[in-house]
């Protein structure tokens, strides 16, 4: 049973006692008229007169210019209110930047999200009917958790505020969950015999969002007969007993106290109050304010109930709070995020002072954007746009001295125009190396410098809704090679060498094998000395042509693997020719000689003819790589003589030495 408990009558001296002698100037726009500041905040009633404070205008005639939130680097906040200060105008426009559109002040935490979302897109706002705000907000303020599902947003806690029921007659002192469920659905009517008239805030609302959600309803659920009313304005809203409405109790504070614009001391003056209600689990109702030294101020119990106590947001792109990427927003940032040693302008202590003072509480997760400590993620808030994310890229990877350099392919169009690649990098223990965003005109990447291991590297597209599917490389990084091969023409018959020789600019010595290929036809292949290099022998019978020769280096733990090319040329192989010959013989006999053609590794094949002078004698073929032929009758007399070794496809032409002949 909860510990703090204020009677109905109590409460309504409370109210009344914080109202006895309130001004209500209005409040205002960014002031004086016509300023602008960079970081532009839409939407919710409920935070826009502190928003108003915290930004450095003047709230309720005082002036907050000494506490303004700013950027490191000076840049400021300008908070629009959801209703034009002074004539309460729900239809007025506004313009937020030099230049820029007019368009229609957005009222309520739903409209807040719907012209950041349209300002994201640069479609029309509200509607087609409208203009296009591209641009022209930064975040918004907003009463309520998201809407849709996805990632676009970052709803980051602002500080705790509840959800109260302002109600106008003694009947409706204190209330349970149960009756507010009964009564907004219509199927409750009159309540300790007075008639109720339940109203509810205007649709988009984040209050009424919240409210409905406590009580278990929603928009489709709720009673037709239910009146709409401007969220958080009492007056006018409880005109006779029995009316109802759900109400901000910081809002409810901070206009009875004097520190917010005046919607409700008329109506509280003349006895409408915030009903205790009987919380789930309880057995008692719990007030939502109690009084301290005149002043109306939270009661933390009800504020921290999880049926009505509730968390405010500012709601920024999600993209714009990543310093990771190229959408990054330092200011915004800076005002908005706490993370790590960051804290967020608008958590300092003086900014949670001036929060304090509008009837909320500070919590130690204001700021935070970490969906395990308060903060949530939703989607873009405008209807018709698709929500999907971009498909996975087709991805490469091509590994380089110490790096790898990543192509991809865009992902086929849909939805959403793809606005950014998010490239990452890990190690093979998981641990992120590196992550890069790019913009959508750029489909590679380059890592460099990289430590030798194994490593898997992501590319994933976004949108506006968010990343995308990933597409996936692996591999193992070494340093890079180079090689060089050299040759020598060589003869047909001989065994031709390629002297290789691979290098490392990162002192280490290459290791392994060598391949020497000539086409797809490996010729060879050779093992690296300790100083990485290797002289490979190839087939002594290659043809006599110009060879280009592919030379590759297989790589090792270390080492990528490397290739050149290098031309050999194999020649003629250079014969030998040798003639045996009787030195004389009869003019009627006919002589035998026997010729022999050598060349070192093969046996020559081919014709022989026998000279004498510039004449034709006598032809034979070799086999074995010798011939005997027969020579005709010689006149008598002395006859010289030469062999000549025509030549074949592998070995060249040869004339042998003169011989002589003498015919008797």
């Amino acid at each position: 049973m909860r510990t703090t408990r204020l009677s109905a009558a109590m409460v309504a001296a409370a109210v009344v006692s914080g109202t006895l002698a309130l001004a209500s100037p209005a409040s205002a726009d960014p002031t004086p008229a016509g300023t602008f500041r960079k970081l532009v905040g839409v939407g919710s009633d409920t935070t826009q007169d502190v928003l108003n404070a915290l930004a450095g205008d003047t709230v309720n005639g005082k002036a907050y210019a000494d506490t303004a939130v700013k950027a490191v680097s000076g840049a400021g906040v300008a908070s629009y209110d959801a209703i034009e200060p002074g004539t309460g105008s729900t239809t007025s426009n506004i313009q937020t930047r030099t230049g820029g559109p007019t368009f229609q002040r957005p009222n309520g935490s739903g409209k807040g999200r719907l012209a950041l979302s349209m300002s994201l897109t640069g479609d029309k706002f509200p509607d087609s009917s409208g203009v296009s705000i591209k641009g022209q907000v930064d975040f918004a303020r907003s009463s309520s958790g998201p809407s849709t599902s996805g990632t676009a947003f970052t709803y980051i806690p602002f500080a705790r505020d509840a959800v109260g029921v302002a109600v106008h007659g003694s009947a409706l002192n204190t209330l349970t969950v149960d009756q507010l469920h009964d009564i907004y659905s219509g199927t409750l009517t009159v309540v300790n015999g007075q008639t109720v008239h339940p109203k509810i805030p205007q649709s988009g609302s984040g209050t009424r969002k919240f409210f409905l959600g406590a009580i278990g309803l929603t928009d489709a659920t709720l009673s037709p007969n239910v009146a709409t009313v401007q969220e958080n304005q009492a007056n006018g809203a409880l005109d006779a007993d029995g009316t109802l409405v759900p109400f901000s109790v910081g809002s409810w504070i901070a206009q009875n106290n004097g520190i917010s614009p005046d919607f409700s001391t008329t109506a509280a003056a003349a006895g409408a109050h915030l009903a205790a209600v009987q919380l789930p689990g309880d057995d008692g109702a719990t007030t939502p304010v109690t009084t301290v030294n005149g002043k109306l101020a939270p009661v933390g119990a009800y504020y921290e109930n999880a049926t009505f106590g509730r968390d405010v947001y500012n709601v920024v792109p999600t993209r714009a709070i990543d310093p990771t990427g190229i959408f990054f927003d330092k200011d915004l940032y800076d005002v908005f995020v706490t993370s790590g040693t960051h804290e967020a302008a608008l958590a300092s202590d003086a900014a949670e002072g001036v929060i304090a003072k509008f009837g909320f509480v500070n919590e130690s997760y204001n700021g935070s954007v970490n969906p395990a400590k308060h903060a949530k993620l939703g989607g873009l808030e405008e209807s018709g746009v698709d929500a999907s994310t971009p498909a996975a890229p087709s991805l490469s990877g091509t590994r380089g001295d110490a790096s790898v350099k990543l192509n991809w392919t865009a992902p086929s169009a849909t939805g959403l125009p793809v606005t950014d690649y998010r490239v990452t990098l890990t190690g093979s223990d998981g641990a992120v190396v590196a992550v890069k965003d790019v913009p959508a005109t750029t489909t590679s990447y380059t890592f460099s410098g990289l430590a030798l291991g194994h490593y898997t590297a992501e590319v994933s597209a976004a949108n506006l809704n968010g990343l995308g599917a990933v597409a996936t490389w692996t591999g193992d990084i070494k340093y890079t090679t180079a090689l060089k091969a050299t040759t020598a023409t060589t003869a047909y018959g001989k065994t031709p060498k390629v002297a290789v020789t691979v290098t490392d600019t990162h002192g280490v010595v290459p290791t392994g094998t060598v391949t020497v290929k000539e086409g797809t036809t490996t010729l060879g292949t050779g093992t690296l000395d300790s100083t990485g290099k290797v002289s490979v022998s190839l087939s002594s019978h290659l043809k006599v042509a110009k060879h280009s020769l592919t030379v590759s280096y297989a790589g090792n733990s270390k080492l990528l693997t490397s290739n050149g090319t290098v031309s050999l040329t194999v020649s003629k192989a250079a014969p030998a020719v040798t003639t045996t010959a009787p030195a004389s013989i009869s003019h009627l006999s006919q002589a035998k000689v026997t010729v022999k053609v050598t060349a070192t590794g093969t046996t020559p094949t081919g014709t022989v003819r026998i000279y004498e002078g510039s004449h034709v004698i006598a032809t034979g073929t070799l086999s074995g790589g010798k011939v005997t032929i027969k020579l005709p009758k010689l006149s008598r007399g002395t006859h010289t003589l030469h062999a000549w070794y025509v030549g074949s496809t592998t070995v060249n032409s040869k004339n042998g030495a003169n011989f002589k002949i003498k015919s008797t």
